[in-house]
C-alpha cells in the first residue's frame, strides 16, 4: 500500500526534473541585498542553465526535437552564455527619491577572488536611467576561468559598495566587512532560577485555584418566543360590470378594420399611384461592410496560430504568389524553425497593430526566466481575388 501511495509522487518528480534542475541552478546563482529605499537582486545565468531551462520549456509547450535544438541555440546566443558572464540586475526603488546607477559601467563591476576588478563589456542602457519602481537589465562581463567571483554595485545608499556573492553560506555584505577579521563575541545570558519542589507544587495549586475561579456558570436557556401568526390579506373581489366594460374597450381598440373600409381603400390607391409614377424604392444598405478588415485579421491570426503549432507546410499555402516566387517551401520551413523563440512566444498573448491596409506589426513577449523582452515581427497581407494572402 505504501508503494502505491508513493508512486504518483515519484512520477511527478521525474516529470519535473528539468524544472527542478533549473530552480536548483537559479538558487545557487541568486543574491539579494537591501539598500536605502531599494531592494536589489542579482541572478547569474551560467551556461549549465541552458539545457534544463530549454527542456522545461519544451516539456511545457510540446516542442519537437528540431524546434528544441533551435530554441537552445537561440537561448545561448542571445544571452552569450558561451562567451560571457551574464547577469540580470533587478532594482526595486520604493523611496521618494529614485536610485541612479549611471554610469552603470563604473558602478557595476566584477570582483574576482584575487581582487581584480573587471568592467562590463556591455549592458542594457535602461540601467543608466533613474530607477523608480522596478528596473531590470542584463550586464555582460568577459568569461572568467574561475567562478569564485562577486558582483560589486555602488550607489545603493547603505555601504559605499555592496557585494553580491554566489559561493553559498554567509557572505560579506561589503568589501570592508570582507577584509575585516571577525572576532568571536562573548554573550552572557542570565537564566531564571529553577524553583524548588515545594514552590513548584504551590504554584500549580495557585494556578488551579485561579482556573477554577475563572469558570463561569452557563446562562440558563431562554425558550424562544412563540411565532407571531401572519395576517392573511383579504381577498379582493373585482366588480364584474367594470371588468366587462374594460374587456369591451380593449376589443374595440384592437379590432382590425374591415378590408372594404374607406381608409383601407385610400391606402391602396396611394400605393398604386406610387407604382405608376415610377418612384424608385429606397436603396438597401449592404450588410457587413467591415468584412474586408475582419477577413485580413482572421487570416493573419490563422497564420500565426499555425506558426505557434509549427505547421510550416500549411503556413506556406497561405502565402501570396509573390512570396512563393521569392522563397521555396524548404527554405521557408527552415526560416520558420529558426524563429523558435517567436513561435514559443506566440503560444501566449500577442498583439496586432495594423500599419495601413496591407502591413501589420505582431508584438509578443519572450520570457527568459524572470526577464521578459518584446519580440516584434512585421508581416504583410495582400488581396488576391476574393481572399487575403500573407506576404513573407
Amino acid at each position: 500500500m505504501g508503494l502505491l501511495l508513493a508512486a504518483p509522487q515519484v512520477f511527478a518528480e521525474e516529470l519535473d526534473l528539468p524544472l527542478n534542475e533549473t530552480v536548483r541552478i537559479l538558487e545557487r546563482w541568486t543574491s539579494a541585498h537591501w539598500g536605502r529605499d531599494c531592494f536589489v537582486w542579482v541572478v547569474r545565468y551560467p551556461e549549465e542553465l541552458a539545457g534544463p531551462w530549454v527542456d522545461a520549456e519544451a516539456q511545457k509547450t510540446g516542442m519537437t526535437e528540431e524546434t528544441r535544438s533551435a530554441y537552445l541555440e537561440k537561448f545561448i546566443s542571445d544571452l552569450e552564455l558561451d562567451r560571457s558572464e551574464t547577469f540580470l540586475v533587478s532594482l526595486y526603488s520604493y523611496g521618494p527619491q529614485p536610485i541612479r546607477l549611471a554610469p552603470a559601467s563604473d558602478n557595476i563591476t566584477l570582483l574576482t577572488s584575487s581582487g581584480e576588478r573587471v568592467p562590463p563589456t556591455r549592458y542594457d542602457s535602461r540601467l543608466d536611467a533613474s530607477a523608480g519602481g522596478v528596473v531590470q537589465g542584463l550586464v555582460f562581463f568577459p568569461k572568467q576561468p574561475d567562478e569564485d567571483f562577486s558582483l560589486a554595485i555602488r550607489g545603493l545608499g547603505v555601504h559605499e559598495e555592496q557585494l553580491f556573492s554566489f559561493r553559498g553560506g554567509q557572505q560579506p555584505l561589503s568589501l570592508g566587512a570582507a577584509r575585516a577579521e571577525a572576532e568571536p563575541e562573548v554573550v552572557i545570558v542570565d537564566l531564571p532560577r529553577r524553583p524548588a519542589k515545594n514552590e513548584k507544587k504551590d504554584s500549580e495549586t495557585r494556578a488551579q485555584g485561579r482556573s477554577q475561579r475563572r469558570k463561569v456558570e452557563p446562562a440558563p436557556e431562554v425558550p424562544p418566543p412563540p411565532p407571531v401568526p401572519r395576517e392573511v390579506p383579504p381577498l379582493l373581489v373585482e366588480d364584474s360590470s367594470d371588468m366587462a366594460a374594460f374587456v369591451q374597450s380593449v376589443r374595440e381598440r384592437g379590432a382590425p378594420k374591415p378590408a372594404n373600409s374607406p381608409e383601407q381603400g385610400k391606402k391602396k390607391e396611394k400605393e398604386k399611384e406610387k407604382k405608376k409614377s415610377g418612384t424608385p424604392a429606397a436603396p438597401v444598405k449592404p450588410q457587413n461592410t467591415g468584412d474586408a478588415y475582419v477577413s485580413r485579421e482572421h487570416v493573419l491570426r490563422q497564420f500565426l496560430g499555425m506558426w505557434a503549432g509549427n505547421r510550416a507546410e500549411e503556413m506556406y499555402d497561405m502565402l501570396s504568389e509573390g512570396s512563393k516566387k521569392v522563397i521555396s517551401r524548404q527554405n521557408f520551413a527552415k526560416e520558420v524553425a529558426k524563429a523558435s523563440d517567436f513561435r514559443a512566444a506566440l503560444k501566449g498573448e500577442y498583439r496586432i497593430d495594423w500599419i495601413g491596409e496591407e502591413r501589420a506589426r505582431v508584438i509578443t513577449t519572450r520570457r527568459v526566466l524572470m526577464f521578459r523582452s518584446l519580440i516584434t515581427r512585421t508581416l504583410g497581407v495582400v488581396r488576391e481575388g476574393s481572399s487575403w494572402k500573407v506576404v513573407w
